[in-house]
């Protein structure tokens, strides 16, 4: 029972060691609002609206991701620490999520400097 104890309070302590991200924690990457002035109102709002879309998907990879990260790193830490320092995290679900961000952020600043209602 002690071991099992003291097992469970590592592997909670050294938990932090992933560097994976929840969606809640990444930040939209720039995109210029340039690239999107040329298209209509009604083009830029399917374009929201598929990013829209395609944001909460992406929401989902990450948070999964995420979930999996964790849970390994813990199972990782019990029983063959030295890999715990292998983890790569959800690094590629997270950039696509930043770029996803970050369009969508670019087509609402132009849909607000046409006007688009």
């Amino acid at each position: 029972m002690f071991r099992l104890m003291l097992t469970l309070t590592a592997a909670l302590v050294l938990a932090g060691c992933s560097s994976a991200q929840k969606s809640s924690q990444i930040t939209a990457d720039y995109v210029p609002t340039s690239s999107y002035l040329s298209m209509t109102c009604s083009s830029l709002t399917t374009e929201a609206r598929r990013l829209r879309q395609r944001i909460s998907q992406l929401r989902g990879d990450v948070d999964e991701a995420y979930n999996d990260d964790k849970t390994m790193e813990i199972v990782t830490w019990v029983l063959f620490w030295p890999a715990a320092f292998a983890m790569d995290g959800n690094d590629t679900e997270a950039q696509k999520l930043a770029s996803a961000k970050g369009e969508a952020e670019a087509i609402g600043a132009a849909m607000r400097q046409k006007n688009c209602s």
